[in-house]
């Protein structure tokens, strides 16, 4: 899976997409698709991003995401981590709920808006899930016809190419029925290797952008402890030690957390520079 990117600029569009491990169910009843959605809720709330289509299906999810000051790495972390929480204690069980990190392709917006809003949402009918898109409650296609009132969706991608209102929710039908017929390219799952969907010069630019990213000095994590003690009475040099007390091991933690999911440290040179384990840091992050 690829990694996601740290390309720190407003209004950033994001198909995501992750699997059960191994292919596994991740919705076994009504109740996890209902307790998804709500953690999408509090997500959204606590890191503020566009939600333009969502499809959860039994052993995958679909969404598409428009970010902006906070990173699609932050945002996605929070979710599944919490949603594995609740899976497992659930249905009483331990290990990996998703199969690695999720896939992240970073589209190019007024190109692709509107074609991966109508490929995710039928999604359910194209698995055979369902017959219609009204027999499938899990997507965000209900919001747009005015069927469904969870009012997770942002509608104005949608709104300024059909309009509001009941003419708009007519167009927008006809558009996601007409792709019933349509096969979808390859085109609309780029390689891992380069995670881009858009023009020629979309892919160059963002492609210059990220390696430029890349070879920007890490901000040091000497820094990045010492914004985190600002009004502790802790010396940074413990931070770096292997001592277990409470205050310490908590803002430890924050570090972890700030210089992986933000700043783009590699697990193996925090490890070094922590005093502890690739094990640890994983169990911090997860």
């Amino acid at each position: 899976m690829v990694r996601a990117l740290r390309i720190h600029e407003p209004q950033l569009l994001f198909h995501i997409m992750t699997r059960g491990n191994n292919g596994q169910k991740i919705f076994n009843s009504p109740k996890d698709y209902r307790s998804f959605l709500t953690l999408l809720r509090t997500t959204k709330k606590q890191y503020p991003f566009k939600l333009y289509a969502y499809a959860l299906m039994p052993n995958h999810i679909h969404l598409l995401v428009e970010v902006g000051e906070k990173p699609s790495g932050r945002i996605m972390q929070s979710l599944l981590t919490a949603y594995a929480r609740y899976y497992n204690y659930v249905h009483k069980r331990t290990g990996h709920l998703f199969q690695g990190r999720y896939k992240a392709i970073l589209c190019q917006k007024d190109a692709y808006a509107m074609e991966l809003v109508r490929y995710i949402h039928l999604n359910p009918v194209r698995a055979h899930l369902c017959k219609s898109l009204g027999q499938w409650k899990w997507t965000g296609h209900g919001e747009y016809c005015g069927v469904s009132k969870q009012n997770f969706i942002d509608r104005g991608v949608v709104a300024e190419l059909f309009g509001k209102g009941v003419v708009g929710v007519r167009k927008y039908s006809g558009f996601i029925a007409d792709g019933l017929g349509c096969t979808y390219s390859e085109e609309l799952h780029p390689s891992d290797a380069a995670p881009f969907l858009g023009d020629d010069r979309f892919v160059e630019e963002v492609t210059s952008k990220q390696q430029k990213s890349e070879n920007k000095q890490h901000k040091s994590l000497h820094d990045i402890v010492i914004a985190e003690l600002r009004g502790l009475a802790v010396r940074p040099e413990l931070i770096f030690g292997k001592s277990r007390k409470k205050e310490i091991a908590s803002v430890r933690k924050r570090v972890i957390q700030l210089a992986i999911l933000d700043h783009g440290y590699k697990a193996a040179d925090l490890a070094r520079q922590l005093s502890c384990s690739e094990a640890y840091i994983s169990k911090v992050l997860s």
